[in-house]
């Protein structure tokens, strides 16, 4: 069987990544607003990178540059959910459709939780399926080398099913994550799987 590239799994990580930020694209800018976002990732390989968005009435297109790979994702809101699409310029185009939205920021309260269904499917061959139970937390001060920040905590639970090409048994994972939104900001800062990224600084 012939190995994922790494571009590929980065890209899947990523849509599984921006889907709780994309919901909430579609009911107000303050989660996901448009600017150039540098933020810092620790962890077993430390890197930077860098995130413009630009978000309009329905829609929101996220670029990411990571270590030279410049990713492209476009959310839109339909009226079953939202649909995306991500472009790493060559040929690992990647298609997600998502199910669930997040509440507007003014009817955000610790304890709020809801279900989200991601189908995803890309070139060389590779799909998966995931569900996510996402739940906020509480909304607390958070210092990041950007500042210090108000945020809303974000906690989510994703059990995601890949089917890799050439193989007969689906890859089941289950990945834990915690996300920090600053109204206004957007992200400030996550922690996944051992690899934490804060935001360095950000350019309206």
């Amino acid at each position: 069987m012939r190995p994922p590239t790494p571009r590929l799994v980065l890209s899947v990580t990523l849509a599984a990544l921006a889907s709780p930020a994309a919901h909430a694209a579609c009911a107000l800018k303050d989660v996901f607003p448009s600017g150039v976002y540098t933020y810092r990732m620790s962890g077993p390989s430390p890197s930077t990178y860098t995130t413009t968005n630009a978000a309009r009435s329905n829609s929101v297109t996220s670029t990411t540059t990571v270590a030279g790979t410049t990713t492209s994702m476009t959310w839109a809101c339909t009226a079953k959910g939202l649909t995306g699409t991500m472009s790493t310029g060559g040929k690992d185009n990647l298609t997600t459709t998502s199910s669930a939205f997040l509440p507007p920021l003014n009817v955000w309260r610790p304890g709020y939780s809801w279900k989200s269904d991601q189908n995803v499917n890309m070139g060389g061959g590779i799909t998966a399926k995931s569900t996510s139970v996402n739940k906020i937390v509480k909304r607390e001060s958070v210092k990041v080398p950007a500042g210090t920040f108000t945020a809303w905590r974000l906690d989510t639970t994703s059990t995601m099913t890949m089917t890799l090409p050439g193989s007969s048994a689906p890859k089941t994972t289950t990945i834990k994550s915690s996300v920090w939104y600053a109204p206004g900001t957007g992200m400030i800062r996550s922690e996944n799987s051992g690899v934490t990224t804060e935001l360095v600084k950000v350019k309206r």
